[in-house]
């Protein structure tokens, strides 16, 4: 029984390290950890800072969308929305972002988010990046099977349109270097 155990513990062992050699934060949002929803921290510098912090409030909204958290959705969207300018540039993602912000549904957030989706593909292109990339990913099943696109900087899937009952659904169709 004794040799059994040791067994048993040296192979539990084994599967935990292997398991995590991959460091990755958990996805945290409002105190709850989804170690399902894994994000790592941004590994991608735009030479444009304002590009920048809009990329990093988006990574934080995607995550919240895949850990289906409306609240969190919100919150994030609301700072997006208040380091926009009011310039012709940023009228739609701001648009969208407010839309974001005033409701609590999570479908319709994650309706809204294929638009700020697009509207930072749109600033990612014009920008020049100094290091890391960033995925364009896919899942065909999103939206009754007309698909949605969104961004990540690891391409690991998250899927931000269903959250866990279809976390891995997509697949990376782009890559911006």
């Amino acid at each position: 029984m004794s040799k059994l155990f040791k067994v048993l513990s040296f192979v539990i062992v084994i599967l935990f390290l292997s398991c995590n050699k991959d460091k990755k934060e958990p996805v945290v949002v409002n105190g709850k950890v989804d170690l399902n929803a894994t994000v790592s921290k941004s590994k991608v510098d735009f030479s444009d800072m304002k590009v920048q912090e809009i990329y990093d409030l988006y990574l934080v909204m995607k995550g919240a969308l895949v850990n289906s958290d409306s609240k969190q959705v919100q919150l994030e969207s609301k700072k997006l929305q208040n380091i926009l300018d009011d310039s012709k540039e940023n009228k739609q993602l701001k648009a969208t972002a407010k839309l974001i912000s005033l409701t609590k549904d999570i479908k319709k957030q994650r309706d809204f988010f294929v638009t700020i989706s697009s509207e930072v593909e749109l600033r990612i292109s014009k920008t020049k990046i100094n290091s890391g990339e960033v995925y364009k990913q896919y899942c065909p099943m999103a939206f009754d099977g007309a698909g949605g696109y969104w961004l990540s900087d690891s391409e690991e899937i998250r899927n931000p349109y269903f959250g866990k009952s279809m976390l891995v659904c997509g697949d990376v169709k782009n890559t911006f270097k």
